[in-house]
Parts: C-alpha cells; sequence; structure tokens
C-alpha cells in the first residue's frame, strides 16, 4: 500500500490529492513578459503534508515574510512552466524500495541500490537521487503554487537532511524519459 494510499485511504497520486483552486491574483505567464521565477522563492521543505492549497501559500507568504521582510516575489498563479507534464529530480534518503511513492522512480544510475547495503553512517538509509512526474491540474501548465505544493509533498516522507531549504529549479529543463525534468535545488 502507498503512502498516499495509507494518508488518503484511496489509490490517490500527489496530482489528484492536491488539486490547486487559482487565488484571486490574476495568472501571470510567459506571453505577458513576467520575470517571475522560482529561484526568488524561499521555503523550507518538511514533513508536514498540505491537502489545502490555500494553507500552503498562506504559509509561503508568512515565509517570503520572514526571510525577505516582503512577498513581492510570490505569485502563486504565475504560469512557472508551461508545458501538461513535467518531472522533477531531487536527492533523499530512504529507507528502501517502499518509500517510493507511485509516480516516482530512481534515476538510472541507481536503479540497483537496493541490492547493496545501506549506509550505516546515514541511519541505515539509501542516498538516492529520485525522479516524479506531474501532471498540470489544468492539463496546460503548472503555477508557481501547484509546483511548489507538489514538489513540498512529494518529498514530506524522505529524508532530505540538512538539505531542506529551497534554492530553485534549473532555468531549462534536462529531457529524461521525453519529459521536461528539473533538479530541485536545496541547501542547508
Amino acid at each position: 500500500m502507498s503512502f498516499f494510499s495509507k494518508l488518503f485511504g484511496t489509490k490517490s497520486t500527489p496530482q489528484q490529492v492536491n488539486e490547486i483552486k487559482p487565488t484571486a491574483e490574476p495568472v501571470t505567464t510567459a506571453e505577458n513578459h513576467s520575470p517571475f521565477t522560482l529561484n526568488h522563492i524561499a521555503w523550507t521543505f518538511s514533513t508536514k503534508f498540505y491537502t489545502d492549497a490555500e494553507e500552503f501559500n498562506q504559509e509561503v507568504i508568512d515565509y517570503q515574510n520572514l526571510i525577505y521582510k516582503t512577498n513581492e516575489n510570490w505569485k502563486p498563479n504565475a504560469v512557472v512552466f508551461d508545458v501538461p507534464e513535467l518531472q522533477i529530480q531531487y536527492m533523499a534518503w530512504v529507507k528502501g524500495a517502499s518509500d517510493l511513492l507511485e509516480n516516482e522512480t530512481l534515476i538510472e544510475e541507481d536503479r540497483d541500490v537496493f541490492e547493496e547495503e545501506p549506509y550505516e553512517e546515514e541511519d541505515d538509509m539509501y542516498q538516492v537521487e529520485l525522479l516524479a512526474t506531474f501532471i498540470a491540474d489544468n492539463g496546460k501548465h503548472f503555477t508557481a503554487l501547484e509546483f511548489l505544493l507538489k514538489t513540498h509533498n512529494q518529498q514530506v516522507n524522505k529524508e532530505l537532511g540538512d538539505h531542506v531549504f529551497f534554492e530553485g529549479t534549473d532555468e531549462t529543463p534536462t529531457l529524461i524519459n521525453d519529459l521536461p525534468t528539473y533538479y530541485i535545488a536545496c541547501g542547508s
């Protein structure tokens, strides 16, 4: 049984759980020349799973105000990725294959990692690079709110060590499995 099945009692995926409703702010797209990028957003990943997009949005706003003393860079409805489907790639520590969610796979180099012994110095966990597939709720594109919420929830059942601070994504994606793939940069 998957993490989402246990949590919600259904075969939900992160995309189904995190249906995002737009806030009152107008959508910003590349067509109207938004300078917005996720690389100017502060966020700390945690083990809290969000089911309410408005609650998550408010916590992101509060965190921007705490770190930057303003939330002017946070534009929750800005279109950050104009594609209907994408992947994220990130590093985490897991106890085994059972920690991978239904929409996740290991990168090619890590496919055989569970055939080895876990790292004793890492609390018997495996350090892996994961790919997670996201589908846009509207079938067209990802807003900042939808993308950051899905990225946050994707990692809640993983150990990130001290690399919990979101530092942005690649400006240009890499194609992996025919999908644009964005590396999630995390710092300590």
